[in-house]
């Protein structure tokens, strides 16, 4: 007879979550670490006095560390996000001696407000330097936005791209403009096409919530190579950047495993935020890149995807509703 107590013991469904979950944040770690031995990334302490950034989802995770570390150098930050992060923008300023970080409101799951968003930029700000796509979820898909989008798929696609549209003129005016798209090696888990862009029914499992995920990180991919090959001639470098696993805010929207017990024995094996931060300023250095290798590498991989061209061009994203 078992002596372990019946409410400490584990399903096997459970246990293979763990395990599974586990694998993925593993590989996510190993193809980092490749990446590193073999690609030098920046460790450059370059000023940018003078440089406006733009973070969204600067107010937590890898937004706030990209946000404090941008902010370390000169930069003036604009934290891009739904409620006032107050208390984080005081923290930046303690830390870095930099007063000027402002908040402006942007959510990226209503067409109107990624709109009005930019039209203040572009009333307030003379040009952007840089923006950092960073904002992301993961267990908003059983909800559809007031544009009728597929709110995951919204927030960390559609949002995105319509603002780095948007945002385009007031960045041909910098001198060396830079635009950040976070993706992550669930790219990798993806099952899109064309009908799944915005896919409206769907059960409640926990497949379809990270097939989808994966799916908008997919697209991300995409959308930079898009950008990139369109803006280049007017000196504007895109990218997109797997930081790897780490220890934010989306990691318990995760609702496979129940019980906040079990999610400790992953987050032990997740990284701390600073080195994931050099990631992404690795790729205000370099073209067209992801998981450091070039674009073409990444994508000759899918031809199912390259010969779509609804996929090979994220511009019909621009038919929402205004």
């Amino acid at each position: 007879m078992s002596i372990i107590p019946e409410e400490n013991k584990l399903s096997t469904s459970t246990l293979l979550c763990i395990l599974w979950y586990f694998l993925i944040f593993s590989i996510t770690h190993i193809k980092w670490t490749i990446g590193n031995i073999f690609t030098k990334k920046s460790d450059s302490l370059a000023c940018l006095n003078g440089k406006t950034a733009i973070v969204t989802g600067g107010s937590s995770g890898i937004g706030y560390a990209t946000a404090t570390l941008l902010a370390s150098r000169g930069c003036k930050v604009i934290i891009a996000c739904r409620r006032d992060p107050t208390r984080e923008i005081e923290n930046i300023k303690k830390r870095t001696g930099n007063r000027n970080i402002t908040f402006k409101r942007l959510n990226l799951c209503s067409l109107n407000s990624v709109r009005t968003f930019a039209e203040e930029i572009k009333k307030e700000e003379k040009k952007i330097d840089i923006l950092i796509n960073n904002a992301g979820a993961i267990h908003v898909n059983q909800k559809i936005s007031e544009d009728s989008l597929n709110a995951l798929m919204q927030t960390n696609y559609f949002g995105a791209f319509l603002l780095t549209h948007l945002l385009v003129e007031a960045m041909k005016t910098s001198s060396s403009a830079r635009v950040v798209f976070l993706s992550s090696a669930f790219a990798h888990q993806h099952r899109l096409n064309s009908e799944y862009l915005n896919i409206k029914e769907f059960d409640n499992g926990a497949f379809n919530t990270y097939t989808l995920y994966s799916n908008s990180k997919l697209c991300n991919i995409l959308a930079a190579q898009e950008f990139a090959k369109r803006l280049k001639p007017r000196g504007i470098l895109v990218n997109a950047a797997d930081p790897g696993a780490a220890k934010t805010a989306i990691v318990p929207q995760i609702k496979v495993i129940e019980g906040d017990k079990y999610w400790k024995i992953l987050l032990r094996f997740l990284a701390s935020l600073v080195a994931k931060v050099k990631t992404i300023f690795f790729s205000f250095h370099q073209n067209s890149y992801y998981l450091n290798r070039p674009f073409s590498h990444y994508t000759q991989s899918m031809p199912h995807l390259t010969g779509q061209k609804r996929l090979q061009s994220p511009s019909f994203c621009y038919n929402s509703p205004k």
